[in-house]
């Protein structure tokens, strides 16, 4: 029986779970306010502050040296194969540099992971899922300069497929679904015959989220990058980091944003409801790209805290094909990959 610990760092939140061979028996998440996160000028800063969290975490589940055989971060590094790959310093390296242009928390999983390894003397790993590439067709943007990419929630929504596949007593290849995964960042993909057709960008495009603004009017946004008003940087922390739900209600959890509505707060309902508007109108549109033939419409996330939210969705969506609410499937993709090297079956990749 192999421990291994999980470590998931999001957005506007940090996961920890560990497991017992690919059994999960403990986790937890913590959720990093935007009056938190507001302290630290730029994301690698925030470090220290969920490295001290992850480590009060284990200290209260009382993880001592010697009860882990390895720590998994989630990867954010560029390689085509996929796999477990052994954290080095070169990753380290480019991870931080990868940070500098992208600017998401995700790069921090490695960091994370070969701190808490090295303190344990135990390997460090990513999980590592290539993510698929679309047809030509769906790269089409409109300016020549500018092509669509597949940037999504690849280990999620690729261990969702195959649940969904599976209590629907069907091959991956004879299915058609609509995944959302919907939290800090979202994308809604369509896939069919088990691959990637389309998929609204989880950095750019589709509905505005907790803390992104998702696909904005484009001229408008021209206009407010060269009105001499903002930096670079501050349009950069409206688009990812305080947009959608920051920005107007000032909260970046949605089960907070939940109990408003339940309160009574009209303006929470609103904005909540606006936002459920937009998911569905992707969601149709992945419907379109399927020309309607849909299995099934699923919800992933931290979307599910949110009851208003999934049948304000299920609402809009339900003519499209039944809908399923399946919780993430991250930790166990990474628990299995982590397995694999463990038990021998296969060889960490050395990243270079």
């Amino acid at each position: 029986m192999f421990r291994t610990l999980l470590i998931n760092p999001g957005s506007t939140s940090s996961e920890v779970s560990i497991f017992e061979d690919e059994n999960e028996i403990k986790s937890a998440r913590m959720i990093h306010p935007v009056s938190e996160l507001r302290k630290y000028p730029k994301i690698l800063d925030q470090f220290p502050y969920r490295s001290g969290i992850i480590k009060d975490q284990l200290n209260e589940w009382n993880i001592k040296k010697g009860d882990l055989a390895a720590v998994v971060g989630r990867s954010a590094i560029g390689k085509k194969e996929s796999g477990a790959y052994e954290v080095n310093q070169k990753m380290i390296d480019d991870v931080k540099l990868f940070m500098t242009k992208i600017g998401h928390a995700a790069g921090m999983g490695c960091m994370l992971a070969k701190e808490i390894a090295d303190e344990h003397g135990i390997p460090a790993y990513v999980a590592h899922n290539v993510a698929a590439d679309f047809d030509r067709m769906a790269k089409v943007s409109g300016i020549p300069l500018i092509e669509r990419r597949a940037v999504y929630h690849v280990q999620n929504i690729d261990g969702v497929a195959e649940l969904a596949a599976r209590e629907l007593n069907k091959n991956i290849e004879d299915v058609n679904l609509i995944i959302a995964h919907l939290e800090g960042g979202m994308s809604i993909a369509a896939i069919a015959g088990g691959k990637l057709v389309d998929v609204s960008s989880a950095f750019e495009e589709g509905p505005f989220t907790t803390e992104r603004s998702g696909a904005l009017p484009v001229v408008s946004l021209v206009e407010l990058c060269f009105s001499g008003t903002y930096t670079r940087e501050q349009i950069r922390m409206m688009i990812r980091g305080e947009g959608g739900m920051v920005a107007y209600l000032g909260t970046n959890k949605i089960s907070e944003v939940e109990e408003r509505v339940n309160r009574g707060d009209k303006e929470a309902a609103f904005f909540l409801e606006a936002m459920c508007y937009q998911i569905s109108k992707e969601i149709a549109a992945m419907a379109s790209v399927l020309k309607g033939l849909v299995d099934v419409v699923i919800l992933t996330g931290k979307i599910l805290e949110s009851r208003h939210a999934v049948e304000w969705i299920a609402e809009r969506v339900a003519f499209i094909a039944p809908l399923k609410t399946y919780p993430e499937q991250e930790a166990l993709v990474f628990a299995r990959a982590a397995l694999k090297v463990l038990r021998g079956e296969e060889k960490a990749r050395i990243y270079a």
